[in-house]
């Protein structure tokens, strides 16, 4: 074999060494990504489901925000809370929901930055919690409009913002979620909504 044509074997096996690496490069990259992501959805669920979001959740879900901020003294302690000023004799509700509040914004704001900057992938987390941040959304709306208005602060719970926005159109775009050409289980319900004697109390 002369000197050329190892030259050139050894030229080829070189760049096929090199475009192995390459390859598995990106499958290892590949994998990490899927890691961290698969990390980053659990994380989530774990900061939604601990204990504080589960006090918060159960504090907006009953409607107590909602219905203290028609209270004006609420809405002049959440003023000048907001604008630093001396507080005196605070009723603990009135704390309570001021911290569930920010808890769940705060928390749907990080989602919704990480979300919004690609860390995260919007399909994955939009399909398992689109409607957890609607929800929470609806109940917490009035409170960002008041909280943006005391702190002249329009950028607050942008991200959160974002985050609903978003996941409004996948509603909107994924009516069904269930998995495309996949059969269903047949179900029946052995006790119908309409025979259930308690269906029309008051």
């Amino acid at each position: 074999m002369s000197p050329e044509t190892i030259t050139a074997i050894s030229s080829a096996l070189t760049a096929l060494v090199i475009a192995a690496t390459a390859v598995a490069a990106v499958v290892q990259l590949r994998h990490m990504r899927s890691g961290n992501l698969i990390e980053a959805v659990l994380s989530f669920r774990a900061m939604l489901e601990d204990d504080e979001h589960r006090k918060a959740n159960r504090l907006l879900r009953g409607g107590d925000l909602a219905r203290e901020l028609k209270d004006p003294q609420f809405r002049r302690y959440l003023y000048r809370i907001s604008k630093k000023l001396p507080l005196q004799d605070v009723p603990p509700r009135y704390i309570d929901l001021q911290e569930a509040a920010i808890a769940l914004g705060n928390s749907f704001e990080l989602i919704g930055g990480m979300v919004r900057n690609r860390v995260v992938s919007p399909g994955i987390f939009l399909a398992n919690y689109w409607w957890v941040v609607t929800n929470t959304w609806e109940r917490l709306k009035e409170y960002v409009a008041l909280a943006r208005q005391y702190t002249g602060n329009d950028g607050l719970f942008e991200d959160f913002e974002y985050l609903t926005v978003i996941s409004l159109e996948w509603a909107k775009r994924h009516p069904d979620s269930y998995a495309r050409g996949v059969a269903r289980m047949p179900l029946v319900n052995p006790y119908p909504l309409e025979q259930q004697t308690w269906l029309n109390e008051p």
